[in-house]
């Protein structure tokens, strides 16, 4: 698995530049303002959402997430976050926060349907100090790409990796 995340940051380092469009968490549409929360800070995110082709018995191969792989960064580079299945984000201080599954995750589709949808993810905290350590929420907001191919997959087990961009806005609880 190490090697496999290896390979697939060193993949990200080699997609193009595309500048993400940026959006204030406040501009996120209600259904993803979580209430008492305050924002943190956000990050601007590049990266890949990972599809594979699957197929049901005697059905025709169709794509299924698997899992976005992003790195984020933020606040002149100071901000280094990746992000990847869980869904989960690290920070290179080491603190960690992933997908809270007692708690679904709010979707709000994109204003360009041919882009990811915008969500609200409810974490669990990370005890550990560090840069992640407060965060509650993550929103995923300004897509740009990452949508499954459009084709369908000719044979089941096929993975694409489709470059997408966002900005992810990182909330607190209010004090």
């Amino acid at each position: 698995m190490r090697r496999w995340v290896l390979a697939a940051w060193l993949l990200l380092g080699a997609l193009p530049a595309v500048a993400p469009q940026t959006v204030a968490a406040a501009e996120a549409p209600p259904a993803l303002q979580p209430p008492g929360a305050r924002l943190l800070f956000t990050a601007e995110a590049s990266g890949v959402q990972i599809y594979k082709s699957v197929a049901e018995a005697g059905g025709a191969p169709h794509w299924v997430l698997q899992a976005p792989l992003a790195r984020l960064t933020g606040d002149g580079g100071r901000i280094a976050i990746f992000h990847y299945a869980g869904p989960s984000w690290e920070a290179a201080d080491g603190s960690r926060v992933a997908h809270d599954p007692a708690v679904p995750v709010v979707s709000a589709p994109a204003p360009d349907p041919a882009d990811i949808p915008w969500l609200l993810v409810a974490v669990t905290d990370d005890p550990a100090p560090g840069l992640l350590a407060r965060v509650a929420y993550v929103q995923r907001l300004a897509t740009h790409g990452g949508a499954a191919p459009a084709a369908p997959p000719v044979r089941p087990d096929t993975l694409v990796g489709v470059p997408y961009t966002a900005t992810y806005a990182f909330l607190a609880w209010a004090p």
